[in-house]
């Protein structure tokens, strides 16, 4: 076969369609219910369960998991691998893959995406999408590097308690925002999650979250935008519409955050991503 196959793990909420057509490999970040992890097949509300209040936390992969994945390509007939993970401030899958990296019997680069969600995601379709073209590991590491620098993820949440629970933000900046009783704006600076804004109601956070997205897709060209949620939907396909009226031209990707994610902002989540593409379209 040849080329250069493309891996990173499930945080990146990929649909699995995108996932099959790019032929990306994924290698699963756990979720544990209860201090049980999900095995492939068990059908389970991650987000009813984190409204329900059960223990649910994120386990991530061994460098095992990746050496199984490496040698599985080598098998294949890949040359070499590109990994793109999720922010090595967030997880230590970065590390596992760094670690695992070392025993591949093929050559593998391991990129930190410094991003969570579709801000990982749209460095691994821009990358998957340049190797079927053929492209050498430079170019594609040319695209993947900038897709990184011009990604930009911004996302809303109904409280900042999960966030706290996890460790992803600070207990002082979690009470600044319960004690205002704000809706909180969250982005991801250099790898960490942060408090960008906070508004006042739900309708004028999502409004600020299509407007912070339309400033960044006119500064990329072409604009990948990605939605995403964690349980109810309705918010995003509402951020859908009004995204469509202002960039009318712009393909918009739409999927449900990997819980992997979503145990960390919690039910109520609202994403949207911003990235520059490697080709005009997305085909879903």
């Amino acid at each position: 076969m040849g080329g250069v196959a493309v891996v990173t793990d499930n945080s990146a909420g990929i649909p699995d369609e995108l996932v099959a057509e790019l032929g990306i490999r994924i290698v699963p970040v756990d979720v544990l219910v209860d201090d049980v992890a999900l095995t492939a097949g068990v059908s389970i509300d991650v987000a009813e369960a984190v409204k329900d209040g059960k223990k649910v936390t994120t386990s991530r992969p061994t460098p095992d998991a990746f050496v199984k994945v490496f040698e599985s390509l080598a098998r294949d007939g890949y040359e070499q691998i590109v990994v793109v993970t999720l922010s090595s401030k967030l997880s230590g899958t970065f590390d596992s893959a760094v670690i695992a990296a070392r025993t591949s019997p093929i050559p593998v680069t391991v990129l930190d995406s410094r991003s969570i969600g579709l801000g990982l995601g749209f460095s691994v379709i821009n990358a998957a999408r340049t190797s079927q073209t053929g492209s050498s590991i430079t170019q594609i590491l040319e695209v993947v590097e900038r897709s990184i620098a011009s990604s930009q993820v911004f996302f809303y949440v109904n409280t900042l308690e999960y966030l706290k629970r996890g460790g992803r933000i600070s207990p002082t900046s979690a009470l600044l925002g319960t004690a205002l009783s704000v809706k909180p704006i969250m982005t991801v600076v250099d790898g960490e999650v942060v408090l960008k804004e906070k508004v006042r109601t739900k309708a004028k956070a999502l409004a600020e979250l299509v407007n912070l997205a339309v400033q960044c897709a006119r500064t990329c060209d072409p604009a990948l935008i990605g939605l995403q949620y964690f349980g109810d939907r309705s918010l995003v396909d509402h951020c859908a519409l009004m995204l469509a009226e202002q960039l009318p031209d712009v393909d918009l990707l739409i999927s449900e955050v990997s819980p992997v994610i979503g145990v960390h902002a919690g039910p109520g989540l609202v994403g949207i991503s911003v990235a520059r593409g490697a080709s005009k379209r997305i085909e879903t």
